[in-house]
């Protein structure tokens, strides 16, 4: 796939979003938008006005919002007006604006524009990625976010392969361009049983102490090890693995393949929890 083809057609313009031969203004500039949370606390720090875009290449198993994937869905609206939208509710956010998606970096033009006159405003404006897009078409939108919470799907290829058809390539690629930059980073990371996290031992046991689990996840303790030598890095937040979206799936058409795992138990979340603590404090494990 052409690194163009992850991007969708501008319909004001018809051409692609990474080709403008100007400089667009804000009413000139459109994007495809899911949906609008105006009041989340989820998603960056305060509460914030949180925008979801429409379309994603990539296929997560465990998506919670596979409505957002498909390109032109949606609807349409420039970056005039979504800002206009932003100020209604501007009083109430004691966070700022957080673009989600969907991939939101699918749409930079956008992204940019509405970050820079975010910024321009004194809001603070923030990107929740997987990072699985091309870096260069991504420079620019990264320079404008004040915070990046970036989705590392598993911390090996091949398991990221699998449950979303895309390797971690560009998302570490992404993280050494916000190092460089001294961009803010919240990485986030999902614990599936069996998938990101091994919770049963090799004779199909469930893991019953927080040693044995350490042994049985390295690729766990070494991918958090690594993460912590990133300086931009402020945090890690652990998401476990829930099944709150499944009516969608079944609402799409589409097979949900994580229907037979097990939501992760509270004390394996409380197990990785401490190793992030103990890796963050220097600490052997």
């Amino acid at each position: 796939m052409q690194n163009s083809d992850f991007f969708p057609k501008n319909p004001k313009t018809s051409e692609s979003v990474l080709s403008a031969k100007k400089e667009l203004s804000a009413d000139e500039i459109f994007g495809m938008i899911h949906s609008v949370e105006t009041l989340g606390a989820l998603d960056g720090p305060g509460l914030r006005y949180v925008l979801f875009l429409q379309g994603c290449p990539f296929s997560c198993a465990y998506c919670h919002n596979p409505d957002t994937r498909e390109f032109g869905s949606g609807y349409e609206i420039s970056v005039a007006e979504q800002f206009s939208d932003i100020l209604r509710y501007r009083k109430y956010l004691s966070g700022g604006v957080t673009i989600s998606g969907g991939e939101p970096l699918a749409q930079p033009e956008f992204v940019t524009a509405l970050l820079e006159k975010c910024r321009a405003n004194h809001i603070h404006g923030a990107i929740d990625t997987s990072g699985g897009m091309p870096l260069k078409e991504s420079e620019r939108a990264i320079r404008a976010a004040d915070l990046m919470l970036v989705d590392i799907k598993a911390f090996d290829r091949e398991t990221a392969r699998s449950i979303c058809g895309v390797d971690t390539t560009r998302t570490w690629a992404l993280l050494d361009f916000c190092e460089k930059l001294e961009k803010p980073v919240w990485i986030r990371h999902v614990l599936v049983p069996g998938k990101t996290i091994r919770v049963r031992d090799e004779n199909n046991r469930e893991i019953s102490g927080r040693e044995a689990f350490l042994m049985l996840n390295p690729i766990l303790v070494a991918g958090i090890q690594r993460v912590r030598e990133y300086s931009c890095v402020q945090k890690i937040e652990l998401l476990p693995f829930h099944k709150l979206g499944t009516h969608k799936w079944s609402d799409l058409g589409i097979p949900f393949e994580l229907a037979d795992i097990d939501e992760p138990a509270e004390h394996m979340i409380a197990w990785c929890e401490s190793l992030i603590e103990w890796i963050w404090r220097g600490e052997s494990i």
